[in-house]
């Protein structure tokens, strides 16, 4: 069963940041970043259980997207996935979850 996916507006800008940054840095690089997050996206959208928890209530998971460094979060919800994040594992985050 495929589930229905939904991207925060945070997931969003995260994302379009990250894809800012790597674009200029070399030709096509933020082209294989959406891609390889598109890739993610497809993955949770199959299988989300399959992903570990990182919130003590169990509510939130996390999966690294393929060759940089970000992880996507996100929430189940009957057969919806919410992304609350593209969080970038570099850097502190600056809110909590």
């Amino acid at each position: 069963m495929q589930y229905e996916l939904f991207i925060s507006p945070v997931a969003l800008s995260e994302s379009s940041n990250a894809y800012e940054f790597y674009e200029p840095t070399s030709i096509g690089l933020g082209d294989r970043f959406l891609k390889s997050l598109e890739d993610t996206y497809k993955r949770i959208s199959y299988l989300p259980k399959s992903y570990g928890f990182i919130s003590k209530e169990k509510d939130l998971r996390d999966v690294k997207i393929k060759d940089f460094p970000f992880v996507v979060i996100f929430q189940i919800f009957d057969n919806k996935i919410i992304v609350l994040r593209v969080f970038n594992t570099n850097r502190k985050p600056l809110t909590k979850f």
